[in-house]
């Protein structure tokens, strides 16, 4: 596995971590995002299994949030690396909030994009941990994601910013 992605996963991790030790000592922290919607962008550092090299990944979804605590919701995704065969996802989101910070995105979909000089369209999955800070109405935090088609698979690490509506 490739250093750089080894790191970003390290810090994934680890950034939560210290996150924890400014919560409050009643053991619970308070929701701060009860919108009915959530608009998120997120950029990542993505390995495409195969292929050498980090390439640049985007993602944007959008997610109908549920329940009094909004702790689960439905969406779709947008997905795009970068690279010389720019991949491309449209997703079906189920978004699962387990503690008040954590999310996690199952995303059933299509892979789309030219290979060989042919459109190529491919059921596809995509699957996502989020760990949300809220910083003035912005979440902000570390996000892991990995992807898969029948034809090529990925890890990527970034930066996820939403937005309560």
């Amino acid at each position: 596995m490739n250093r750089s992605i080894l790191l970003l996963v390290t810090l994934f991790w680890i950034i939560p971590l210290l996150g924890a030790a400014g919560e409050p000592e009643h053991g619970h922290v308070h929701q701060d995002d009860l919108h009915r919607f959530h608009l998120g962008f997120g950029t990542a550092a993505t390995q495409v299994i195969g292929e050498s090299g980090i390439a640049p990944g985007l993602h944007l979804h959008v997610i109908r949030q549920f329940g009094e605590q909004r702790r689960w919701g439905v969406g779709l995704g947008y997905e795009a690396i970068i690279d010389k065969h720019l991949h491309n996802g449209l997703n079906l989101l189920l978004n699962v909030k387990p503690l008040e910070r954590l999310a996690f995105n199952v995303a059933p979909g299509i892979s789309f994009g030219k290979h060989d000089k042919e459109m190529e369209v491919l059921p596809a999955a995509h699957f996502e941990a989020i760990y949300e800070f809220d910083l003035a109405g912005i979440h902000l935090g570390p996000m892991i994601g990995a992807g898969i088609d029948r034809e090529d698979a990925h890890l990527s690490v970034g930066l996820h910013i939403g937005l309560g509506f």
